[in-house]
């Protein structure tokens, strides 16, 4: 069980690490293309490199479930919409890293640390005294991390 924590953590590790480069990455990017070129450039690639992951997890299952027609209009409604919602927030995001610096934009996105109990207590889902308590924590440490003016 060790072996399995002490890899999810490097996996948190790598993630956090690719996240926080991404903010450099999309101010440098701004410096030669637009908002919507960067992201539309940035999706492409996202979904050629997810191809052969699909690709393999679909030679590796070969059962398949059967899907009924009804329910691929919901899978295809459902995906519509979360691209709808993450190419319009990309694009925004994008569009805010033109008027400020890396770290107050890395700082306004990391916020979602906030947002997502308050949304959970929206949908009734109470969170714990420790979840709330890390919130805090989070959101100060967000702030020191990425704030160096003033």
């Amino acid at each position: 069980m060790k072996i399995k924590q002490f890899r999810n953590s490097l996996i948190l590790l790598l993630t956090a690490t690719i996240w926080g480069v991404a903010f450099v990455a999309q101010s440098k990017g701004m410096d030669y293309v637009g908002p919507f070129t960067f992201v539309f450039t940035r999706f492409i690639i996202a979904g050629f490199a997810l191809l052969p992951i699909v690709l393999f997890t679909q030679l590796k299952n070969k059962k398949k479930p059967k899907i009924e027609a009804n329910d691929k209009k919901v899978i295809a409604l459902g995906g519509l919409l979360c691209g709808l919602f993450l190419g319009t927030a990309s694009i925004l995001q994008q569009i805010g890293i033109q008027y400020t610096t890396a770290g107050k934009a890395g700082f306004i996105t990391a916020l979602y640390i906030v947002i997502v109990p308050i949304l959970g207590l929206i949908f009734k889902k109470k969170c714990s005294n420790l979840v709330w308590l890390s919130v805090i924590i989070a959101t100060f440490g967000l702030y020191f991390l990425c704030m160096k003016e003033g």
